[in-house]
């Protein structure tokens, strides 16, 4: 008789119980035959973490390994933005490749400002990157400080400076070597700390990167985490303080508890960005919110509970069955928290509840070291999960969203068309993360009764193909030289014009509000913004209307304002909004020749959508056809494609100046790994 995959699954992991239980008995034997304390194997080392933890840990070690958290280092795109921020950010004539505002500061290898002969080099928060996605690689300055003034290996990409430990990224001798998060005060203390600062090139003050007590508390954003391997491994331990089979201690109550809560996500899952938000300084906030998955989660945990409900947890969603499972052809909801039986160990004799490991979330790993097999695996494991990173995507998105047609209805001279879409299913706004960089947005289709197709948005006729709501006429990531101040110019920024799918909605959706009227594509990709002042037509109303001959690009009525980071204070000769023009890359200039490459001075984070928040956008459109059909699409990509080209030419254009002796980080290759995902479909007729 031949087994099936899960029957024989199934009798492996009872061999290996066996085997695991045999081991157990003849070590406790041994450790009653000694009067002295046992002592645990040498500390786990980072450099071969993995294959250690996988002699026990098959299960764990083989679902880490098809999640993005393994790959968090290795990651082409990671790795150029964060060396696109080292050398260009600050970058002068003194410092001609880039101030390493991230990295470690060596004295005499710093780039100063020449204003205030403040070091520019680490004032952003030194090891602000490599500490949440190779956590625990950095402790003890392994790696070298950035040398700003005569640039070679110590400026390399962070996986060829972390070598073989950092492969890693973030694994099992981070998370499970994690005690807590960071004691209040610990900077002050000379303790690890993350970084909860930022200083001002100004006035060299420093301005605190967590909020009021309870984040101090609790350690959230930017790599609040306490890690201390003397959760399982330090000292001399007796023989009921260790885990079958004699590997390690057992975790502690408190560092239990931390493992499992929402706050130890909040570490990393919350990043604020050095300078002062322009729109969040009304918060009382000296940084900027670039991602808010932890924060996003206390305001929807609030909120349930101000109903009598239960707020499911991170590792609710993200480490257990949820949304479901497959028992041969039939698909099975699962709740939250939901945890199947299984074997902790190979050394554990027994089942209970186990956490899946692959930590699923939005996208396939941009990694060339990820076979593009494993995204594309239909099999099931022992669980009913799906093995391929694309199937658990879908069903997790899938289940985050709500799509709705409303009635088509005839108003004047045209129709309208309600369109609903709300987040049912996420503890956090959806797109979630780097929802700057997440493209989620509504294909609409028109047709008549004949099949023609009388208005369209939102389509695009490929994965590697942009949206059409803007165009992007040039992208400049070379540069034009530098200005008089020796800043450099134009480099990584782009000439957009407007494209047919342009969005034209009131009120704008960017100021917030669940029911907008208009046209153009519905998208709920946040944004960046930069201060600006008009230097067009500046209307009565407050507006910047295009001169003659500044009608071809979004920019060319506008110049960099006057911004300061220190406040975010924005100083235009426009108001409010108005003041601030939305550019597309987390780092740049204000467009393709103009502007001084830097971080934005804004960052919008109200178009995605809240939880259990519904959100209608009606199309209003000349259209006199009867009997129109309706189809509407959610589509989610995890990347703009925009965004990967950019990277691949500059990462091109670093290669050629010899800046990447082991080639471009990111090359159009990366493209093909780009998926269009649906997740809903609706249907109306009417008109």
């Amino acid at each position: 008789m031949t087994l099936g995959r899960r029957e024989a699954a199934f009798a492996l992991a009872v061999v290996l119980a066996s085997l695991g239980a045999t081991l157990l008995v003849l070590r406790l034997v041994r450790a009653s035959e000694s009067t002295s304390p046992v002592r645990p194997r040498e500390p786990l080392h980072f450099a071969d973490a993995s294959e250690r933890c996988a002699s026990c840990h098959p299960r764990q070690s083989a679902e880490w390994r098809r999640s993005v958290m393994a790959h968090a280092v290795d990651s082409p795109l990671f790795q150029a933005l964060e060396l696109l921020i080292e050398e260009q950010v600050g970058r002068s004539a003194r410092c001609p490749e880039g101030a390493g505002v991230l990295r470690r500061r060596d004295a005499g290898r710093d780039c100063r400002d020449a204003t205030s002969g403040i070091s520019v080099t680490g004032s952003g928060g030194e090891g602000w990157c490599v500490n949440c996605h190779a956590p625990g690689q950095n402790l003890g300055g392994v790696l070298p400080g950035w040398d700003a003034l005569a640039p070679g290996p110590d400026n390399r990409p962070l996986g060829a400076l972390l070598g073989v430990a950092g492969r890693d990224g973030i694994g099992c001798t981070f998370c499970h070597q994690v005690s807590g998060p960071v004691r209040v005060g610990a900077a002050a203390r000379g303790e690890y700390a993350g970084n909860p600062t930022w200083t001002s090139l100004t006035t060299g003050a420093l301005f605190s990167a967590r909020v009021g007590s309870v984040e101090e508390r609790l350690g959230i954003a930017n790599s609040g985490y306490r890690l201390d391997p003397g959760v399982l491994l330090a000292g001399t331990l007796a023989a009921g303080e260790l885990v079958a089979g004699g590997a390690h201690a057992r975790p502690t109550e408190e560092a239990s508890r931390y493992l499992g809560s929402s706050a130890f996500c909040g570490s990393c899952h919350d990043v604020r960005l050095f300078g002062t938000d322009v729109l969040g300084r009304a918060r009382g906030d000296h940084f900027k919110r670039l991602r808010n998955g932890y924060s996003e989660w206390r305001d929807y945990a609030a909120q349930r509970q101000a109903r009598g409900l239960v707020a499911p947890g991170c590792q609710d969603c993200h480490l257990s069955t949820y949304p479901g499972v497959w028992t041969g052809e039939r698909f099975e909801p699962r709740e939250p928290g939901d945890l199947p039986l299984g074997y902790a160990a190979t050394a554990q004799g027994g089942e209970r509840e186990v956490h899946p490991h692959y930590f699923t979330g939005v996208e396939v790993p941009l990694a060339p070291g990820f076979a593009t097999a494993l995204a594309g695996e239909s099999e099931l494991d022992a669980f009913g999960l799906p093995l391929g990173a694309r199937a658990r995507r879908e069903l997790l998105l899938r289940a985050s969203v709500r799509l709705a047609l409303g009635p088509v209805e005839r108003r004047g001279g045209g129709v309208e068309i309600p369109v609903t879409v709300e987040n049912v299913g996420a503890g956090h706004r959806v797109p979630g993360g780097f929802s700057q960089e997440r493209e989620l947005w509504v294909e609409l289709t028109v047709t008549d009764a004949q099949g023609r197709v009388l208005y369209e948005a939102g389509h695009v006729s490929g994965p590697e193909a942009d949206l059409a709501d803007k165009r992007f006429v040039e992208v400049n990531v070379e540069g034009a030289g530098v200005d008089g101040a020796g800043r450099p110019l134009g480099l990584f920024g782009a000439d957009v014009a407007d494209g047919p799918d342009a969005p034209a909605w009131e009120p704008p959706p960017e100021a917030g509000g669940t029911r907008f009227r208009g046209h153009g594509v519905v998208s709920f990709q946040n944004g960046f913004l930069r201060c600006v002042r008009c230097v067009g037509a500046l209307t009565s109303d407050g507006r910047c209307e295009a001169l003659p001959g500044q009608e071809r690009l979004r920019s060319d009525r506008y110049a960099d304002g006057d911004y300061d980071p220190d406040t975010g204070a924005c100083g235009s000769n426009l108001r409010g909004r108005q003041a601030l023009f939305e550019t597309y890359f987390p780092v740049g200039a204000l467009d393709a020749s103009r502007g001084v490459l830097k971080a934005p001075d804004a960052i919008i984070d109200t178009r995605s959508l809240a939880p259990d928040r519904p959100v209608t956008y009606v199309y209003a459109l000349p259209l006199r056809g009867r009997e129109l059909h309706v189809t509407a699409r959610l589509l989610f990509r995890a990347f703009p494609p925009y965004l990967l080209r950019a990277f691949a030419a500059y990462e091109a254009a670093r290669a050629v100046r010899g800046a990447r002796p082991g080639g471009p980080l990111v090359t159009p290759a990366a493209l093909e790994r780009l998926d269009i995902v649906e997740l809903a479909r609706a249907e109306a007729r009417g008109g």
